[in-house]
């Protein structure tokens, strides 16, 4: 679980974040939390690898095909914001506040909490997430973990103690990828390292990459 409060009041980060989702249109995000349960659902029952339509999935959320296009240009699309969703699962912010706009969601908890609550929603639900995985979901994947690992390595409250890491172009490009691999694999071993060590192989990873970029720049 990720905790958005602490000592009874409601971070700044967190509170920002709450008077975006007052102005978002509420039929935005009352169709986005629909449309994330209904591919969350189908997901769930279906065996890993069958594909899953846009046509099923706005029939099982009681909409039109065209209110999913209005939303998302394609599955993959709407998966990354149910494993946003899945991985946000439990906190003070839920779907039916934050289905606008979930990438920010997960960025504002990784800015708050680090990465180490992901890591552990990941592992606890990896039958889920083994099976999302099969759905192709292109770039706009990449993005959103780009800016969540970004804030995580160079603005966590959770990582507070340790000095930021800033990663561009093609190393950070490099990292996130390899980073995402490793993180694939712990999900589904049988004996993974424990969260702690996992956020130390990651940070390790990561400062890697920075110092081969710094070593590689032209003068």
């Amino acid at each position: 679980m990720i905790e958005f409060w602490q000592d009874g009041y409601m971070s700044e980060a967190t509170s920002a974040q709450a008077a975006v989702v007052q102005r978002v249109d509420p039929r935005v995000t009352r169709t986005r939390a629909a449309l994330v349960r209904a591919l969350t659902a189908l997901v769930a029952e279906s065996p890993k690898g069958e594909t899953i339509s846009m046509s099923s999935v706005a029939q099982r959320a009681g909409l039109s095909r065209q209110a999913l296009h209005n939303h998302y240009g394609n599955i993959g699309d709407l998966a990354t914001d149910v494993w946003i969703s899945r991985l946000l699962d439990g906190t003070r912010l839920s779907l039916d506040e934050g289905a606008a706009n979930l990438p920010q969601a997960l960025t504002d908890a990784v800015r708050e909490a680090g990465i180490e609550p992901l890591l552990a929603a990941g592992r606890a639900d990896r039958e889920f997430f083994d099976k999302l995985r099969a759905i192709p979901r292109g770039e706009r994947v990449t993005e959103v973990l780009a800016a969540a690992v970004t804030t995580w390595l160079t603005d966590s409250d959770g990582d507070a103690s340790r000095p930021g890491i800033s990663l561009t172009g093609e190393a950070r490009a490099f990292a996130i990828g390899g980073m995402v691999a490793l993180v694939s694999r712990w999900q589904m071993a049988d004996a993974p390292p424990s969260t702690a060590q996992q956020v130390v192989t990651l940070r390790a990873f990561a400062t890697s990459a920075a110092a081969a970029e710094v070593t590689v720049r032209p003068s």
